[in-house]
């Protein structure tokens, strides 16, 4: 008996120090998404559960596509099995799927404003027709605009609009047999469309945002301004975002050591980086961002240098929007989160 007693003491010892250590490590994995990537003193309890509020989850579906969030973190959206659904962030919840009798093959959020631009797709022998469309969350009011048809359609692989001059640009996917070509189709809202450019492949495309001009880079790192190669720089870069003031901003390809901010085809500032360990580049048309393995920074801002939040290896970066960090979780999760910025 007494042995008994002496086995249970230490079994209920060992899975009280199994069970407070998973805690402690899980509240320290989502405490740190909410603090600075600098050395931060202990936290308080008060102050790490307050810390713990500022971020909260969902869980997204499967096999979905084109997911975007809204410029006032108020939506989600995502494309699946041909139909935009529109969830509430806080919640997860539904609040609308956009559904055409048509299959809809591509959608993208506005930065600025709560607008859905889509298309759908029309399959006839080796043409598809493309249909473009619009959506305004609040009202549900739909709009239909330029039809048009392409050859041995594949995917649309980008789109860049400017609310600004009502002009946008999308870059589609041709093949045919092993041949892949891309094709970038200028189109005005109330008027006509036309080609860019055809005969390559197109790696990244950013239209500014004040004016009707697009910007892209091939598979081989050339610059082009509309039909125009430009020649500005003395290495090879990568085209990596815009900001609100229609900079362009470029990386340098092999050492990722240097950011370059463009303006009128010409170099204005040279942001040179310490780190050179980059996870991935975003730009959200108003910032431009560098992604590391445990922090982010805007290299657009007046404080490139300035570290945003903290990151993890549990987690993968998405998105930015105003105040508010998206990150996702290798279980499918999202998670939404306050930026902290420090140096």
């Amino acid at each position: 008996m007494k042995k008994f007693l002496l086995y249970f003491i230490i079994f209920a010892a060992i899975g009280t120090v199994l069970t407070v250590t998973g805690l402690t490590l899980v509240e320290n994995f989502v405490y740190s998404l909410n603090q600075s990537s600098t050395t931060t003193p202990l936290a308080s309890e008060s102050e790490s559960q307050s810390q713990v509020k500022k971020a909260s989850t969902i869980t997204l579906e499967e096999n979905i596509s084109n997911l975007e969030f809204s410029y006032d973190n108020e939506y989600y959206t995502y494309l699946k099995d041909s139909k935009i659904y529109i969830n509430n962030i806080e919640d997860g919840k539904n609040v609308d799927i956009i559904e055409e009798e048509l299959p809809i093959c591509y959608c993208k959020l506005l930065y600025d404003k709560n607008l859905i631009i889509y298309f759908t797709q029309n399959d006839n022998g080796r043409t598809t027709s493309l249909q473009l469309k619009t959506y305004q969350i609040e009202t549900k009011r739909k709009s239909e605009y330029n039809k048009f048809n392409v050859s041995n359609f594949s995917c649309i692989k980008d789109m860049n609009m400017s609310p600004v001059v009502n002009i946008l640009y999308i870059n589609v996917e041709t093949k045919s047999g092993t041949y892949t070509n891309n094709i970038i189709y200028r189109i005005d809202l109330f008027n006509s469309m036309s080609r860019v450019k055809s005969g390559i492949i197109i790696n990244e495309m950013i239209m500014l945002q004040h004016k009707d001009r697009i910007y892209y880079e091939d598979e081989d790192s050339n610059i082009y301004r509309g039909n125009s190669r430009i020649r500005i720089f003395d290495e090879d870069v990568v085209l990596i975002g815009i900001d609100y003031d229609d900079n362009l901003y470029f990386i340098s390809k092999e050492e990722k050591n240097v950011v370059y901010k463009v303006k009128n085809d010409k170099i204005v500032d040279t942001i040179e980086l310490s780190d050179t360990n980059l996870v991935k580049t975003y730009t959200n048309n108003v910032g431009v961002y560098i992604v590391y393995p445990n922090y982010v920074i805007n290299v657009a801002s007046e404080e490139p240098y300035k570290r945003l939040g903290k990151l993890s290896n549990y987690v993968e970066f998405l998105s930015i929007r105003d105040n508010m960090m998206y990150l996702k979780t290798k279980n499918n999760q999202i998670i939404k989160t306050e930026i902290i910025e420090s140096y």
